[in-house]
């Protein structure tokens, strides 16, 4: 058992329904940890994809525990990191009691938003994107171009203009 480190590229932590849907649950980038419910845990709860090429460092469970206690500096980064994720989760949970998929894909960008909150910039792909906020893709993609057309949001690139806040 170990937890991950991403160096590079993008893993997405994923659970698959009874009807063979992919549910994801967290993605992770560079500089972001993954499976530290395995610290306290004999099994892992979910499936890691790479969504890109990546590369992860492995940090076996017994070396970070007894860094954790020796140090707890370590420990409260740690700390610090999950508490965010159970943010980030709590906000995904909230996105996806909306039942409109347009108003949930709008709701999902204001709060992606760069501080003044009018520009997103895409970290990962926008069927990931979907994933997360619990929309197949294809209504991902309708709701999108239904505040594209409404003139709600501007795409360019991997850059969305909000234009309806």
């Amino acid at each position: 058992m170990a937890v991950y480190v991403i160096e590079r590229g993008r893993i997405a932590l994923v659970r698959h329904t009874s009807e063979g849907r992919r549910v994801t649950l967290f993605a992770a980038g560079p500089g972001e940890s993954f499976a530290e419910a395995a610290l306290f845990s004999e099994v892992y709860h979910c499936d890691a994809v790479a969504e890109v090429p990546s590369r992860v460092t492995i940090v076996p469970k017994a070396e970070l525990r007894a860094v954790m206690k020796l140090r707890g500096q370590v420990a409260e980064q740690l700390m610090a990191r999950l508490a965010h994720q159970v943010q980030v989760l709590r906000t995904r949970l909230e996105l996806r009691s909306i039942r409109g998929a347009r108003e949930r894909v709008w709701q999902s960008l204001i709060l992606a938003a760069e501080p003044g909150g009018r520009t997103v910039r895409l970290r990962s792909p926008l069927k990931t994107m979907a994933g997360e906020i619990g929309l197949t893709q294809e209504a991902f993609y309708r709701a999108m171009a239904a505040l594209e057309a409404a003139g709600h949001i501007r795409r360019r690139g991997r850059r969305i203009d909000l234009l309806g806040v």
